[in-house]
């Protein structure tokens, strides 16, 4: 099933990719943030994806947050998913919502190549155009 425009305005999505070394990514949505095509296109692939890195993804890392450490969900699942290699990232500005900052990131990356192969399956063309591993800002093209 796929992800509607109206369902982006009502829920917070948590979708992965990966960059052109093959760093792997989250992003967190606050259903105001520009959200890919290649994620909108199959709301089951979004959650064998986020099932897959929050519940089966060893971790392999220290995470290190970029912002203050609150106990909330998001801080809480950003360092659950750097600990596991991926660089988080969350909406930037919700007047600008083609802009996510990364909030935190792993001391080692997890990289695509790492990944069983029916999870590198899925993410075969989620692929950002940048090195998130140096970016703290990534800008994002929406899929509607």
């Amino acid at each position: 099933m796929r992800i509607s425009e109206i369902d982006l305005q009502c829920e917070d999505i948590m979708w992965f990719s990966t960059d052109l070394k093959g760093n792997i990514f989250e992003c967190t949505s606050a259903g105001c943030g520009n959200v890919p095509e290649y994620v909108c296109r199959s709301r089951e692939e979004t959650e064998i994806l986020l099932h897959y890195f929050m519940k089966k993804a060893p971790v392999i890392t220290e995470p290190t947050l970029l912002i203050p450490a609150e106990d909330n969900d998001l801080i809480n699942d950003a360092k659950n998913l750097a600990s596991k290699g991926l660089y988080c990232f969350d909406i930037a500005d919700y007047d600008n919502d083609d802009k996510y900052n990364c909030i935190a990131t792993p001391q080692k990356a997890l990289n695509k190549s790492d990944l069983p192969d029916d999870i590198q399956r899925l993410l075969t063309d989620h692929i950002y155009n940048g090195d998130v591993s140096t970016e703290h800002t990534i800008t994002v093209d929406h899929a509607y």
